[in-house]
């Protein structure tokens, strides 16, 4: 039965690290935006340059330990890192439940989308099955030699860190978020007749006679006209449905929100994305600016969109000597929509049909066909995903060899 239970144990916590871990490997990007919110909700400011290298330090170590659980590696050693981990963080959630200073962990990047309640209750059921590993340690063993597993420690590292690099110097190679390739961006701004409306309870503080009481919609003293209104307060019960696209908002200068019109369209649309402009430099200005002539030759619009203001725009369209068309959009969602900057984005009828990073901008020439350039890129992306997941698989197995060849000659 405890044999049972261990391997259980074993199994859900393994698999829940190596899930935790890999989405948020193969957006290291994301990571530093939450571990960002973080150091700002706690003033920790200070830390705040170190986001990054937290975002791919939790990934490797969530991701190590759940390969090693699932695989069976060191583990005494592990079953008690897991065990300090998930308390570390069990308490931390519950603190993040109650006084909500950042409203989404991010304990799954944006792969699935937890409330800070649920994200506890979330721990503490993992943390009975880390609990479990961690009382039971001593009948835990590895079936594999020292060396294997030191070799299969090091191949998960590099695996790991080898992906957030990756994803870091491209885009990530899983996009869980709404403007992935394929998304229509109007259907996902759409809120269904049926959905959930947000609930909420207002309390009324009325006075009389010197004392005050608070009443709700139940209780009220519609025909007391001797109570005096105080005050009201009211609270969000709950959210109700909120569509995945809910803050894409695409702010001309001049004509206001074109966002519609611009979704419309029936030709592509090419978007530079840039939360903050200052940070674009000539060689890759020079490149946007290549794609908007040759946006202009195949007559579809070229925009670029940033969230610095309008003065900052003319002032880098002066200073790169490019005649960019500007729009302004929320930082937050720019961020979201691509995890570059600048990030170019094509779209077709409103749906996304391409993403380049700024390592990876296409060249203007390619861009006459826009739609061919999109699909030649998702391929590649496919190619390179499988590429990863052989060269992860073949380490791995070259390992079990290895242990089975010595375990003959032994």
């Amino acid at each position: 039965m405890w044999n049972i239970l261990r391997f259980l144990s074993r199994i859900i916590v393994g698999a829940t690290f190596l899930f935790s871990g890999f989405v948020k490997a193969v957006d290291p990007v994301g990571g530093a935006i939450k571990f960002h919110d973080y150091f700002q909700a706690f003033s920790m400011d200070w830390l705040i340059p170190l986001s990054m290298p937290a975002s791919i330090a939790l990934a490797t170590l969530e991701f190590l330990i759940g390969a090693i659980l699932l695989f069976n590696v060191f583990s005494k050693r592990i079953a008690v890192t897991a065990f300090y981990f998930m308390a570390f963080f069990t308490v931390l959630t519950l603190g993040l439940a109650l006084f909500n200073p950042v409203t989404d962990c991010g304990c799954f990047g944006d792969a699935l989308i937890l409330t800070n309640w649920q994200t506890f209750w979330k721990n503490v059921i993992i943390m009975i099955f880390a609990t479990i590993l961690f009382l039971s340690r001593k009948q835990l063993k590895s079936p594999y030699a020292p060396l294997m597993q030191n070799v299969f420690l090091i191949v998960v590292l590099v695996y790991t860190v080898g992906i957030s690099i990756y994803s870091i110097r491209h885009l990530p190679l899983v996009d869980f978020r709404p403007y992935s390739i394929g998304s229509n961006i109007p259907a996902g701004m759409t809120i269904p007749e049926d959905a959930p409306q947000p609930e909420y309870k207002t309390t009324f503080i009325l006075e009389k006679n010197g004392t005050q009481k608070e009443f709700n919609e139940d209780n009220y003293p519609y025909q007391d006209t001797t109570w005096v209104f105080v005050d009201s307060k009211t609270k969000l019960i709950s959210k109700g449905y909120t569509p995945p696209i809910h803050d894409f908002v695409l702010q001309h200068p001049e004509n206001g929100n074109i966002t519609d019109q611009l979704l419309g369209l029936r030709k592509p649309l090419l978007l530079a994305i840039s939360p903050d402009i200052s940070k674009v430099d000539k060689d890759h200005a020079l490149k946007l600016a290549q794609l908007q002539q040759v946006s202009a030759e195949q007559d579809f619009p070229f925009y670029v969109v940033t969230s610095s203001t309008i003065d900052d725009a003319e002032s880098f369209n002066d200073r790169n000597k490019t005649h960019f068309e500007f729009l302004q959009g929320d930082e937050t969602n720019l961020k979201t929509i691509i995890r570059s900057n600048p990030g170019l984005l094509l779209i077709v009828n409103g749906t996304v049909a391409g993403k380049w990073h700024y390592n990876d901008l296409p060249k203007a020439a390619d861009m006459k066909q826009p739609l061919s350039t999109a699909l030649k890129q998702q391929q590649n992306n496919r190619t390179r995903m499988i590429l990863l997941g052989h060269a992860f698989f073949i380490a791995l197995l070259s390992i079990f060899i290895l242990k089975t060849s010595k375990n003959k000659n032994q």
